[in-house]
């Protein structure tokens, strides 16, 4: 059912879509409203295994999974709901009303589209937990049209008194991303749970290996060989240390390369 929603819908098919809780509820059970396999594929989609939630998400732009990225490292953040369904349909309908902007329908029909919110975090804060509601765009597509469209999206979550807010490419650190996509694989790979040596031990070996001159490669070589581990694990351990902030590597200062130079924070 899920797999129809990049065709033309009747309002039948959409009501079954919601019957069926898409974009919908709570926990590591939650189905994003848009799956990959929903829309046409232009190479931008990702899927990527959450240590935060524990299931895939399904991210349908590459800005998108770079904002998952920044909120998978956050320390606050405690669930994210990608593709969050804006229901009862009712309500973005008169809202749009309201705001006198035409309700988006999907492509050729005049069935009203499920408008979605493209991340919905839980964060934890010192007064409780709160709700943050994202929408992710390339400064170039926020065209007169898309204002519109996001204006109905930020109206439905200041009429629940959450916080809605609009990330473009500006707002997104290109070295820390590009890091955190450095060690992505990191975050399943299950070698680490046969590995005597913890995440935050070969950090700190591979910490204390850091020369200047040397390559990331050449650390990595040093560190692993001292402690009688395969590169592989080695990468995967260091890459779950900086996920779990408990290694010093500078993820902020420059984008790391295997054969390039690495840097540690100061007074870390």
């Amino acid at each position: 059912m899920a797999g129809t929603k990049c065709r033309s819908p009747n309002p039948d098919l959409v009501d079954r879509w919601i019957a069926a809780g898409y974009g919908q509820g709570d926990g590591a059970c939650y189905k994003p409203f848009m799956y990959v396999r929903d829309v046409p594929s232009i190479g931008t989609s990702s899927m990527v295994k959450s240590r935060v939630t524990g299931r895939t998400h399904h991210y349908l732009s590459r800005q998108e999974f770079k904002v998952h990225l920044e909120a998978e490292y956050s320390r606050y953040t405690k669930n994210i709901r990608e593709q969050y369904a804006l229901l009862p349909l009712a309500e973005t309908q008169q809202i749009a009303s309201d705001l006198g902007v035409r309700h988006p329908t999907y492509p050729t029909t005049k069935t009203p589209t499920v408008m979605t919110t493209d991340l919905l975090l839980t964060l934890d804060r010192p007064s409780g937990e709160q709700l943050l509601a994202i929408s992710v765009k390339l400064a170039k597509d926020l065209t007169p049209r898309n204002l519109e469209k996001l204006l109905i999206e930020k109206v439905y979550w200041n009429q629940r008194g959450v916080k809605w807010v609009l990330i473009t490419e500006k707002e997104i650190s290109t070295h820390r991303v590009n890091n955190l996509c450095f060690f992505e694989l990191s975050l399943a790979d299950d070698c680490v749970l046969s590995s005597p040596i913890t995440p935050e031990v070969f950090s700190r070996r591979f910490e204390a290996n850091c020369r200047q001159g040397l390559s990331f490669n050449a650390i990595m070589a040093k560190s692993t060989r001292e402690l009688d581990l395969d590169v592989h694990t080695g990468h995967a351990l260091l890459g779950q240390a900086v996920w779990s902030h408990q290694s010093r590597l500078d993820i902020e200062k420059d984008t790391l390369t295997h054969r390039g130079s690495v840097f540690l924070k100061e007074g870390a």
